[in-house]
């Protein structure tokens, strides 16, 4: 009988085409990831910064003009007739921050509860116009972090900590049920989506002292199924369109959401125009809004509506 030699084993030729094509996608991805991230935060410049101001209108109107001349398009100016009037603002979250200009120094209120981003560029800003009218530039945090949340970056990141086991949630939760009803596929992303809500909000508390349990869990909840279900469905489609859902909400996603700094509106007019729709800043920034800004503005993140306190809790 004929005898097989080891030289003569089957061999599988090696697929270099296929090798080369996921050579190819993951330098893509990460081609895409990179370019979206440094575009968005390589130079952050702010583009219409809401910013109140107090003082005399010749006064103010000087200002207004040696900032807007340094930083063109920069600042959006709202005049208020008191600095109590601004600190309203500040904490009902209208505008970033206010300068008021009557006195020896120059005032500015910032709210670096609101992101450490607005409030760095507004001292920077204001502080180069104080240097040259020989003024000095005294800083006020009208609304300070917590405690527990001592350079408020919290808020970001419960919502960036869910995004993935989101994903993995609607995806799985569309192959494990994929020959189901849709009964278990409707309901399996829902149900994960609440119990992620309600860890996570315990988390948060637990760990940094947020509050506001039943408003975070319920944001972070609806965020979870603002990925997982469309993910189920693309995964339920077709898997490999998971891919899409992973370039909206991660590659897209954050660049987009402004990062743990509120950079949303430093970035540039491409991803800007993506903010109100992708839900990563929009959650984070409702998360901030309740614990710090007593739930205002909760409702137009985007600024495109009116705000209002409807999502705030107790601490």
């Amino acid at each position: 009988m004929a005898t097989r030699h080891a030289d003569q084993t089957p061999r599988h030729p090696l697929p270099y085409r296929a090798v080369a094509g996921f050579i190819v996608a993951s330098a893509a991805f990460a081609a895409i990831f990179v370019a979206l991230t440094l575009s968005a935060f390589h130079a952050p410049r702010p583009h219409d910064l809401p910013v109140g101001i107090v003082g005399p209108a010749a006064l103010t109107t000087r200002v207004e003009h040696a900032v807007d001349s340094a930083a063109p398009g920069a600042f959006g100016w709202r005049s208020y007739p008191s600095e109590a009037s601004a600190r309203t603002e500040i904490a009902q979250r209208e505008v970033d921050g206010a300068l008021v200009t009557s006195g020896r120094d120059l005032r500015l209120l910032v709210a670096q509860a609101g992101g450490t981003g607005p409030a760095q560029v507004l001292t920077q800003a204001f502080g180069v116009a104080a240097a040259r009218s020989g003024r000095q530039l005294v800083v006020a945090d009208v609304v300070p972090p917590l405690p527990g949340d001592t350079q408020a970056l919290s808020s970001f990141f419960v919502v960036l900590g869910v995004l993935i086991p989101s994903l993995a949630a609607g995806s799985g939760s569309a192959l494990a049920f994929r020959r189901k009803g849709p009964a278990l596929a409707v309901g399996a992303p829902v149900a994960v989506a609440v119990v992620i809500g309600v860890v996570s909000a315990a988390v948060a508390d637990g760990i940094a002292g947020l509050g506001n349990y039943g408003a975070i869990a319920g944001v972070v909840a609806l965020f979870a199924l603002a990925v997982a279900a469309p993910t189920a469905l693309l995964a339920r489609i077709f898997p490999p369109l998971v891919t899409v859902a992973v370039l909206v909400f991660i590659v897209f996603g954050i660049p987009v959401s402004g990062g743990p700094a509120n950079l949303a509106s430093f970035g540039p007019a491409f991803l800007r125009a993506l903010d109100p729709v992708l839900p990563l800043g929009v959650a984070a920034s409702v998360v901030r809004n309740v614990v710090y800004f007593g739930g205002h503005a909760t409702a137009c993140t985007s600024g495109s509506w009116p705000p209002g306190p409807w999502l705030a809790s107790p601490a």
